[in-house]
Formats: C-alpha cells, structure tokens, sequence
C-alpha cells in the first residue's frame, strides 16, 4: 500500500506541473519582450492594440501559423517591426491587396540597418534612415490637418530613425526638423501607412491620448466590424508549436523531462530484488492424488459420462475376478461364467446377470453407484468364501 501510495503522489504531482505549464506560462507562445507582438503585455509588445480593436467590433485576427495570405475579406493589415524576413513574394501580394482597396499599417524601428521588412520598404520606395551622433527625435507634430477624427496634434515617437522616400506621390504626415516619422501613400484603391517608429502602437505608448486618437483615425478606412489582420506570421510563427518545442526549448519543458526521469528511477529502483525470489508456499506444494481423482471425476459428471465410467468398472470387475484363477478376462460374458464356475463354486446366474447391468447404459448417477457398489459387493464375498 505505501508503494502504491507514493506512486499515486508522484503521478498527481507530475499531472499538476503538467496543468500548470498548459495554462501557465508555458502555454503561451515564447515572444521577445522587445518585440510588438499581439501575445505581448510587456512595455513593447502590442496586446492592448489587438484587444482594443476587438473591444471596438472589429473582426480582429492573428495571422499565425497558416500560409502568409491577404485577401479581400481583409480590410486592415498590421505589420510591427517584422522579426523574420519579408519576402519579395508576400511584398508583392501585400501591394497587390492595397490597389484593390487594403490599408496596410506598417511600423518598424528596426536596431540594423540591414532589417527584416527590406523587401517591402523597396516595393513600398521607402527606405528607413538612422539619424547619426546622438540626435533623437522626441515628439513629432503633425504636418497634414487629415487626423481630424479624433484630432492629433503631436505624437511622442523618442527615435533616431526616419524615413527617406523614394517616391514623389506621398504624403508626409507626421515629422521634426525637416525629418519625416509616418508617412502615407495612395497605392490603387488601397493606402498605405509607414512609420519609422512602433511607439505609438505598443502597450506603453497607448497611454499616450494622442496616439490613441492617431490609430483611431486610421483604422477609419475599415468598415464596421471589419477583419483586421494582426501579422504575426512575421514574428516566427510560422508552423504551429510541436510538442518537442515545448519539451526541451522552455525551462518547463525540461522540468517535465527531469520530472518523468525521477520517477522512472524511483519505479526502477523501488522493484530491485536483493536475492533470488522466495516462491510462495502454495506455488511449491505438489497436487494430491486425491484431487487429482476428484478434479477428474467432476470432469466425467460435468460430461455426463456414465456409461464410460461404467465398461471402466466392467473391465475393472472381470480382471479381478479372474485373477486369481487364471482366467481370461476378454472372454464373452456367457464363457467367462462358465470358465469361472469350472474354477470354484459361483452363482452363474448372479454373476451373469451382474456383467449384463455392466455393460448397459445407466440413467442417472444413482443407477452407476448402484450397479458398481454391487459389483465391489460381489468381489468381496468371493474373497470371504475363499
């Protein structure tokens, strides 16, 4: 019982850590605290934005592990300094999404000049700029009167990053000392939003009224109840999570691992024999003969088999009967009387009549025990007249 006791506690103890980690910490996706991720709540990621947005009625979706692919359900897509390279392929899909009527919000302050989203700023004729010396961009006014619904004034962007356009058809929106931060471009029937800075969209920077009222405006372009993509195919989720990622890339995976380990050791070292097993009295005992009859004799009553056990007692009959004097016990029943009265005194007719109730079948159990008690009655008062 105690074995068993402590087994049952190890099985709840590794059964409550394996609980804890789904709903836990370990059931979340592992993000960058630095990265504007929707799984975010850290200063930096972009939860609140995502919950916002689906506060508000929005359709708001992750795209996360499927194909990276718009379409024209999609009214917003929101793209926060991309953590894994854009392709030129998905740059050209997303510029063909914004001509049939997409907005595309695309932020990034990428550390490297060299930056994952390279391909869409080139499709987009955009590029980013990092200023140089210690020069930093604190709050930047607003140069176009177009964010009007809520009004926006300045936004507080703390960057040394700017944009440098490729193009002559946009429209700066947002700058500081000739430096423009968020820019906007008509492509087709779709617009696109750029900024040099993800500031403004993070859990800390929408403290900030006026950044509230700056996404606000933008997000004017979807309908109600519209479906906003949140992009988070480029911030490495991709293929969905493997068990084998969650068992030996976190620390609870490998807890679980060092969990399973420990109680291998305890099943393993808790069974180990220190000698020879001692077999169990009753595994040693040898079977009487007397249940060995009585295993049989149940066996021939279960098989209602009377009439076999009887020509058993028949043959059994005439060999004792006839030993004595010689006899042959296979002869037929009339000789073998004759040959046994020659030998000494018999009652012919009793012994006949004996060996014929033998040989017939009997109808219950009783009519066996009968006919064989009279047969061993027989024998015996042969060897008391001797």
């Amino acid at each position: 019982m105690t074995r068993v006791r402590d087994l049952l506690i190890i099985v709840g103890l590794f059964g409550v850590l394996i609980a804890f980690v789904v709903v836990g910490p370990g059931g979340a996706p592992p993000q960058d605290p630095n990265l504007p991720s929707t799984y975010s709540s850290a200063p930096n990621g972009a939860r609140v934005l995502y919950e916002w947005a689906r506060a508000m009625g929005y359709d708001a979706r992750r795209l996360e592990y499927r194909p990276f692919e718009v379409t024209d359900d999609d009214a917003v897509l929101v793209m926060l300094s991309p953590s894994e390279t854009v392709s030129r392929a998905h740059a050209r899909d997303i510029l063909a999404w914004v001509e049939r009527g997409g907005t595309l919000i695309f932020a990034d302050d990428a550390p490297t000049v060299l930056s994952a989203s390279d391909a869409l700023l080139d499709a987009l004729q955009m590029r980013i700029t990092v200023l140089t010396g210690t020069q930093v961009i604190e709050r930047a006014p607003v140069l176009q009167p177009v964010f009007d619904q809520p009004p926006v004034r300045e936004i507080s962007v703390r960057t040394r990053r700017t944009l440098t356009p490729q193009r002559n058809d946009y429209a700066p929106l947002f700058g500081a000392s000739g430096q423009v931060l968020i820019a906007g471009i008509r492509i087709g029937n779709g617009y696109v939003y750029v900024s040099a800075t993800a500031r403004p969209f993070t859990n800390s920077g929408l403290r900030d009224r006026q950044h509230a009222a700056l996404v606000l405006n933008m997000l004017r372009h979807a309908p109600p109840r519209g479906r906003i993509l949140f992009d988070e195919y480029h911030h490495g989720l991709v293929a969905p999570p493997s068990p084998t990622d969650g068992l030996l890339n976190t620390p609870w995976g490998w807890a679980g691992v060092y969990v399973a380990t420990i109680t291998a050791l305890f099943l393993l070292l808790g069974g180990r024999r220190f000698g020879r097993a001692v077999p169990l009295r009753e595994e040693t005992a040898r079977r009487s003969s007397a249940e060995y009859l009585d295993s049989m004799a149940e066996l021939y009553q279960r098989g209602g088999k009377r009439r076999y056990m009887l020509r058993h007692f028949y043959a059994d009959f005439k060999r004792r009967l006839a030993k004595p004097y010689g006899v042959n016990p296979q002869l037929e029943d009339r000789e073998f009387v004759y040959q046994m009265a020659r030998a000494r005194s018999i009652d012919e007719a009793a012994l006949l009549a004996l060996l014929t109730q033998l040989r017939a079948t009997p109808t219950s159990d009783a009519d066996l025990l009968r006919v064989v008690a009279a047969a061993d009655a027989f024998i015996d008062a042969q060897i008391r007249e001797r």
